[in-house]
Parts: structure tokens; C-alpha cells; sequence
């Protein structure tokens, strides 16, 4: 269960994307108090692909590469 809705991580998304669209023109961008520049660009990424993984989840596709999320509980 994801603690973001479809929506809000679409929104996110897009911020990101905005954010890796701006420094790979080599300008600076803002998301609330975080200032991105061009050597953020690993962030940037690993942030979308966070996103992404997130949204798939939330999409009941679960896949992550080769690897795919399974629900269960442990008893102990």
C-alpha cells in the first residue's frame, strides 16, 4: 500500500521532470526549499525512478526490472 495517490505522484513526476529538464540545459531549479543544479542530475533520476516504481505499485503492475513486489505477512 502506497502512502501517495496516483495524482500526487503524477504531480511529483512531473516536478521532477521539470527539474531534469532544467539542469540539463544547464540552469539551476527549485522544488520547495532544495535548490537542483546540473551535478544534481543523479538525484534527479534516482528521484523519477523512485517515482516510477512507487506509481507501478500503486498501478498494481509491481514491476521493478526483473523483480516484482509480493504481498505478505510474517507470523511470528
Amino acid at each position: 500500500m502506497s502512502i501517495w495517490t496516483r495524482e500526487e505522484l503524477l504531480s511529483l513526476i512531473a516536478d521532477w521532470k521539470a527539474a531534469y529538464k532544467a539542469v540539463s540545459h544547464g540552469q539551476s531549479y527549485t522544488i520547495g526549499s532544495r535548490s537542483l543544479t546540473y551535478q544534481n542530475v543523479s538525484e534527479i533520476r534516482s528521484q523519477l525512478d523512485f517515482l516510477q516504481n512507487e506509481l507501478a505499485a500503486l498501478d498494481g503492475n509491481g514491476h521493478v526490472g526483473s523483480l516484482q513486489y509480493v504481498k505478505c505477512r510474517t507470523v511470528r
